[in-house]
C-alpha cells in the first residue's frame, strides 16, 4: 500500500510512486554513474525507477527523503544508501534537467517496436552466458541448472534495468521462492536443492539435475535453508558492453518455456 508523506512541502518517495503510477507512464534511461544500481536495487523493490524524474531537490533534501524511506523499511547500507542520495542529488537536483530522461509518454501510447536480435548478438551474449558459468545455476531453454531461478523468458517478467541491477548488484538474500537447502540424510549423505515446500513432517526440493526429491524431517540429521544468495556481481567480472550485451539479450526472451 502506497501512502503519501509530506515534508516541507515536497511530495515524498511514497507519494511520488502513487503518482506515477496513477498518471502518465514514462519511458526513462537512468544515468550510469555509482550509485545507479543501488538506487534500482533498493528503490525499486516499492516504488518505479523513474519517480525521480520529477523530483529536482538538494543534496540534504534528498538525504532527508531516504532517510525517510529506511524509517518505512527500505534496506541497504549506510554505503549503499550514501551512494543513492549522491547519484540522485547529482542527476536529480535543483534546476538540473536529468541526464537521459526522455520525453514523457501517454500510458496508452503503443510499445516501441524492439527489432530482434541478430544472429551475431545472439551468440555473442550465450558465449558470455556459458564463459561466465551462469547456467551452473541458471536454466535457459533446455540447458543449465535448476538451482536458480530459470531465465527462459525472464524478458517478459523483469526489465532491462531491474537485469541490469541484477547483474551488477544482487541482492544480498535471495527471494523466498528462489532459496535453496542443505540436508544431511540419515546415511549421512549431503543433499542440496532449491526449496519448493516444507511443512512439518516433510520437505521437498528439486536438484540441480531437475529431480524432485522429498525428504522426511524425522530422518535428517541437518536441515538448512540457505537465504544467502550466492549470485556474484559482475561489475567488476565484465566489461560494460558485455553486460549491455547479456542484458539486451535476455530481456528479448519474452516466451516462457514449454512444458
Amino acid at each position: 500500500m502506497n501512502r503519501i508523506y509530506r515534508w516541507k512541502g515536497v511530495f515524498s518517495l511514497g507519494s511520488i510512486a502513487f503518482l506515477s503510477l496513477a498518471g502518465v507512464g514514462q519511458a526513462q534511461s537512468l544515468p550510469e554513474e555509482k550509485g545507479q544500481a543501488d538506487f534500482q536495487r533498493i528503490c525499486s523493490r516499492c516504488h518505479s525507477v523513474t519517480l525521480a524524474t520529477k523530483q529536482r531537490m538538494t543534496q540534504p533534501e534528498w538525504k532527508e527523503v531516504v532517510n525517510e524511506m529506511v524509517s518505512h523499511g527500505a534496506r541497504g547500507t549506510q554505503d549503499e544508501l550514501n551512494n543513492i542520495v549522491t547519484y540522485l542529488a547529482a542527476n536529480y537536483g535543483k534546476d538540473q534537467v536529468p541526464a537521459g530522461s526522455v520525453a514523457q509518454v501517454p500510458a496508452s501510447a503503443p510499445a516501441v517496436f524492439q527489432p530482434p536480435l541478430s544472429t551475431g548478438a545472439i551468440a555473442k551474449a550465450t558465449e558470455l552466458i556459458n564463459a561466465n558459468g551462469c547456467l551452473s545455476c541458471h536454466r535457459l531453454g533446455d540447458m543449465g541448472s535448476y538451482l536458480g531461478p530459470s531465465l527462459t523468458g525472464i524478458g517478459a517478467s523483469r526489465s532491462a534495468d531491474q537485469t541490469r541491477a541484477s547483474l551488477m548488484t544482487p541482492n544480498k538474500e535471495s527471494a523466498p521462492e528462489n532459496r535453496s537447502v542443505r540436508l544431511v540424510t540419515g546415511d549421512e549423505k549431503t543433499v542440496t536443492g532449491r526449496l519448493l515446500n516444507q511443512d512439518g513432517f516433510s520437505v521437498q526440493l528439486i536438484d540441480s539435475s531437475g529431480q524432485l526429491r522429498s525428504f522426511e524431517k524425522a530422518g535428517l540429521h541437518e536441515f538448512t535453508i540457505v537465504t544467502i544468495n550466492p549470485m556474484p556481481s559482475y561489475a567488476d567480472k565484465m566489461s560494460a558492453q558485455e553486460l549491455t550485451d547479456i542484458v539486451h539479450y535476455l530481456s528479448s526472451l519474452k516466451d516462457k518455456a514449454k512444458p
